[in-house]
């Protein structure tokens, strides 16, 4: 066999599988980096909290506008762009002000509670893997030795243990891999009958991985719970790998890297299944779940679907926002797969909540930032967006009057264009009208020496000498 060259080698056994408001363009996008900015603020919590200005009572820190500045800001520009920048974030904060006594502030906390699980659960992540970080010599050389054995391994991969347990006691009575595998599996192996082909024994997730390692040719595990779905692999044979991975010094620190990664990996996987054990299931509640919610009955959503911690039960009423998002084509292997996602991030969730890692001041920072974000577009799409209309009336008085200007005489080719183009002027003369009414109302202080730091501060970045 014709050998790679060692950069070719080295390419090969790093290439591990990694784990599992509408305004006018210039404002929009001005809106869309104050928010971004803000979250980056909110993630460094660090100098900079001196007020620079009050909204109704409401305070404005220097980092909040000091992180909307250019990064190449000279003083000429300094006074304007700093008014601009705080304006607008002034702006948004009156509007959100205001969205709270319109009442919006309800449905504006779904998407905020949304937000909070998906920070808090990746905080809980990165906790439970932090470990993964540390890695010893002896542990680097053996995931290496790893590299040096291939697998070739026939897959069956299902989302339900039940499906799993059902195929291999088939398969302890005779039936063909293959066909169950063609039939049944998810894994991308299923159209060859399963065939996953030769792997280094390092990209096989455990705990397969040690189950496979003790197998003989011929020889199959039990049903094994991997990153949330249920295998099954069929030891066909081993080999050396050929090519070889190259020697461990010529790609060391990248190595250690990706060692570190399937670590975290196998930790994250650890935790997962220690939690799936803390979960029964109720199959009369998961089979409810996957007929269309208007043929539920009232009784039917009093069912229990999960029980956690063999205390607390989910009811397939809870469930009801899950099932809304279902197709008709979904199957109902597929529905129950995504209603156990469902209640395993939100034991997930509890078990964050337990540790108080929703109280990490960033995030904290980052869920009102999001709130503020909510609250702007709910009231922007109310006032605004909402209360404008172009008619074909308006779009052929455009026509009638700038015809000379327009590149055809066929009304219908420019109509779209001319329809966008009233739109937006009438959404920058509104949004310009309504910010007018909020600010008329409003309390506003502005700290002038603190926004002269403000400018110094961000100049003295690009004018050291100033």
């Amino acid at each position: 066999m014709r050998k790679a060259s060692p950069a070719l080698r080295c390419l090969r056994y790093l290439d591990f599988p990694e784990g599992g408001a509408i305004v006018s363009l210039a404002m929009r996008n001005l809106f869309a980096a104050i928010l971004a900015a803000l979250a980056l603020t909110a993630c460094a919590g660090a100098p900079g909290r001196q007020v620079v200005a009050v909204v109704n009572g409401e305070k404005i820190a220097a980092a909040d506008v000091e992180a909307m500045l250019p990064q190449n800001l000279d003083s000429v520009r300094a006074d304007t762009v700093r008014k601009q920048v705080l304006d607008n974030i002034i702006t948004r904060k009156l509007f959100a002000q205001e969205a709270k006594r319109a009442g919006m502030d309800k449905d504006a906390e779904y998407q905020v509670e949304l937000e909070q699980k998906a920070l808090v659960n990746q905080r809980l992540y990165d906790t439970i893997t932090a470990a993964g970080n540390r890695l010893t010599e002896a542990e680097l050389q053996a995931a290496y030795k790893l590299l040096q054995v291939e697998a070739h391994l026939r897959m069956i991969s299902v989302p339900d243990e039940s499906v799993a347990r059902r195929l291999a006691a088939e398969l302890n009575q005779g039936a063909v891999f293959e066909s169950l595998a063609v039939k049944y599996s998810k894994h991308p192996s299923a159209v060859k009958g399963g065939d996953a082909g030769f792997a280094p024994l390092l990209y096989i997730d455990e705990p397969l991985r040690t189950r496979v390692t003790v197998l003989k040719p011929g020889q199959r595990t039990e049903p094994t719970p991997v990153s949330g779905v249920w295998q099954i692999a069929e030891l066909l044979e081993t080999r050396p790998a050929d090519p070889g991975p190259p020697p461990l010094s010529q790609y060391r620190p990248e190595f250690e890297r990706r060692v570190k990664q399937l670590q975290r990996r196998e930790l994250a996987n650890r935790y997962m299944a220690d939690l799936r054990q803390r979960i029964t299931y109720n199959p009369e509640g998961l089979d409810i779940l996957c007929k269309p919610i208007d043929e539920m009955t009232e009784a039917d959503k009093d069912v229990a679907v999960a029980y956690k911690d063999k205390s607390k039960y989910v009811k397939v009423t809870r469930l009801l926002p899950v099932a809304a998002r279902f197709t008709p084509m979904l199957d109902s292997a597929t529905k129950k797969y995504a209603v156990r996602r469902y209640i395993e991030e939100d034991l997930m969730y509890e078990d964050a909540l337990r540790m108080g890692l929703q109280k990490a001041p960033e995030i904290v920072r980052q869920l009102a930032v999001k709130r503020e974000d909510v609250l702007y577009k709910a009231l922007f799409k109310a006032e605004i967006s909402d209360k404008l209309n172009v008619s074909d009336a308006d779009v052929m008085d455009y026509f009638q009057q700038n015809r000379e200007n327009l590149t055809t005489p066929d009304t219908n080719q420019v109509a779209n264009m001319i329809r966008s183009r009233l739109l937006t002027e009438r959404r920058d003369a509104r949004m310009q009208e309504y910010v007018a009414e909020l600010k008329a109302k409003a309390k506003i202080t502005i700290n002038q020496a603190a926004l002269a730091a403000v400018k110094k501060q961000a100049t003295a970045r690009v004018n050291p000498r100033q």
